[in-house]
C-alpha cells in the first residue's frame, strides 16, 4: 500500500485494481476550517459516493448498457440499492419493459432483506423495480453443482445445508464433488495433523443426509515448488512418501533458511536438495543439512552465484523504477513493491499512461497497476478543507 495510506475498516474495499475515478462526486463542495475528524468523515462520504457510482457503472457494463440508457433518477435509485450488495446476487435490466430486476439471496441479513423488499414494485422515471428472492447457496456448493451439471433444485436443501455445516466444522475444504448417480458427496481436504480436525473428519465420514452419503478424502498439501521438483524428476506425488513431502512442506513454510530458488530430487540415490539464497544470520540450515527422513537425505546448497545475480537485478530494477517515477509524472506513481514474479505499482489516479503499463513485463516480472480509492477520498476531503 502506498506510504501513508490508511488501513481502517470503516472504509470497506480500500484497494481497487484497474479502477479509475472519472471525476469527483458531484456533491463534493469545498469546506474550509474542517477538523481532522470532519475531514475523515468527509472522506468516508466521498468514498461511499464513489463506490456506489462505480458499482452501478460495473453493473451496467456487465449488462452491456451505458449510463445514458437509464434515466438519471433511475440511476440514482439504483445507487441506493448498492448498500445491499451483501445479499444481492446480481442486477438485471430489461430496457424494453423498463424493468430493473434485483436477484437477492434470502436468509443472510434480515434487516437488509426487509429494506430491500421495500423496492419491490417501486416506480421511478417510468421504470419499475422488482426483487426476486433466491435461497442461499455457498459459492463452493455452486461450483460443485456446476461441475456436476446440476441445478440447485436437484440437490436437496438438507444436503446443501450439511455441506455448509461440514465446511465450517472441518474448514479448508479444497473442493466438493457431487455424484448424482450414486447420491454421493465428497469433500476434498488436506491432512492437518490436528486432533480436533481429524475428529471432525471422522464424524463427517459416511454421514447420511436425505439419501445422500458424505465422504471426506484427505490429501497431503504439496507446495508449488515441490510439485515442480516432482515434475522435473518425472515423479508423481505418490512416489514420494508422505513423510518426505511433509518435511519438504515444513522447510518451504517454516524453516529459516532464506529464499528457496528451487528443489532437486534424485529418486535413485534418495536425495532431496534445496537451493537457497539470502540466508539470514540466524537460520535452520545446520538442522536440515544431512537430515534423514524415511530413507531420503536432505541437502541445503547456498546458491551464491544466483544470489549475486538476484541482488544485482533487484538493485537495477529499483533504480529503473525510481527513474520511471521521476521522469514520467503523468504515470502518477506513488510507490511500488516487487516480488519474484510481479511489480505492484501504486498510482494516485488512473491515467491512460499508467493503464498502458498494466500487464506489461519488466525484468521478467508482470506489472500490476493498483489504485486506492481510500487515498483518493482522503485527498479530495483534504482539498475541500484547504489543507
Amino acid at each position: 500500500m502506498p506510504e501513508g495510506s490508511p488501513t481502517v475498516s470503516a472504509l470497506p474495499g480500500d484497494i481497487s485494481r484497474n479502477a479509475t475515478p472519472n471525476q469527483a462526486p458531484e456533491e463534493v463542495k469545498r469546506v474550509k476550517n474542517m477538523t481532522s475528524k470532519e475531514v475523515w468523515e468527509r472522506a468516508q462520504e466521498i468514498y461511499a459516493s464513489w463506490y456506489r457510482s462505480s458499482t452501478v457503472e460495473r453493473v451496467l457494463k456487465e449488462a452491456n448498457m451505458t449510463p445514458d440508457e437509464l434515466p438519471d433518477d433511475v440511476t440514482e435509485e439504483l445507487k441506493t440499492t448498492v448498500q445491499f450488495e451483501g445479499i444481492v446476487r446480481t442486477w438485471e435490466f430489461d430496457p424494453q419493459n423498463k424493468q430493473v430486476v434485483i436477484y437477492a439471496v434470502s436468509a443472510r441479513n434480515e434487516e437488509h432483506e426487509k429494506e430491500l423488499s421495500a423496492f419491490q414494485g417501486r416506480q421511478v422515471g417510468g421504470w419499475i423495480f422488482n426483487v426476486v428472492w433466491e435461497p442461499y447457496v455457498p459459492s463452493s456448493v455452486k461450483r460443485a453443482l456446476k461441475e456436476a451439471n446440476m441445478t440447485p433444485e436437484e440437490l436437496p436443501d438438507e444436503v446443501k445445508e450439511e455441506m455448509e455445516n461440514i465446511g465450517v466444522q472441518i474448514g479448508d475444504i479444497r473442493k466438493w464433488e457431487l455424484d448424482p448417480q450414486n447420491n454421493r458427496v465428497t469433500a476434498h481436504t488436506y491432512f492437518s495433523g490436528d486432533a480436533k480436525h481429524e475428529k471432525e473428519v471422522q464424524a463427517a465420514q459416511g454421514r447420511q443426509v436425505a439419501g445422500w452419503t458424505f465422504n471426506v478424502v484427505q490429501e497431503r498439501y504439496v507446495p508449488v515448488a515441490v510439485r515442480q521438483a516432482l515434475k522435473e524428476a518425472n515423479m508423481t506425488p505418490e512416489e514420494l512418501s508422505d513423510e518426505v513431502k511433509e518435511e519438504m512442506k515444513n522447510i518451504v513454510q517454516s524453516a529459516e533458511i532464506g529464499s528457496i530458488r528451487t528443489w532437486e530430487l534424485d529418486p535413485q540415490n534418495k536425495q532431496a536438495t534445496v537451493y537457497v539464497y539470502s540466508i539470514p544470520k540466524e537460520n535452520d540450515v545446520d538442522a536440515i543439512q544431512g537430515k534423514q527422513v524415511d530413507g531420503w537425505t536432505f541437502t541445503v546448497i547456498h546458491d551464491v552465484n544466483y544470489e549475486k545475480e538476484h541482488e544485482k537485478d533487484l538493485e537495477q530494477l529499483a533504480a529503473e523504477l525510481m527513474q520511471l517515477q521521476k521522469d514520467h509524472p503523468e504515470l502518477q506513481i506513488s510507490s511500488f513493491a516487487t516480488s519474484a514474479t510481479e511489480i505492484d505499482m501504486w498510482v494516485f489516479n488512473r491515467t491512460p499512461e499508467n493503464e498502458a503499463l498494466n500487464g506489461t513485463v519488466m525484468h521478467n516480472r508482470t506489472v500490476l497497476i493498483y489504485w486506492s480509492p481510500v487515498d483518493y477520498a482522503l485527498r479530495m476531503a483534504r482539498e475541500e478543507a484547504g489543507w
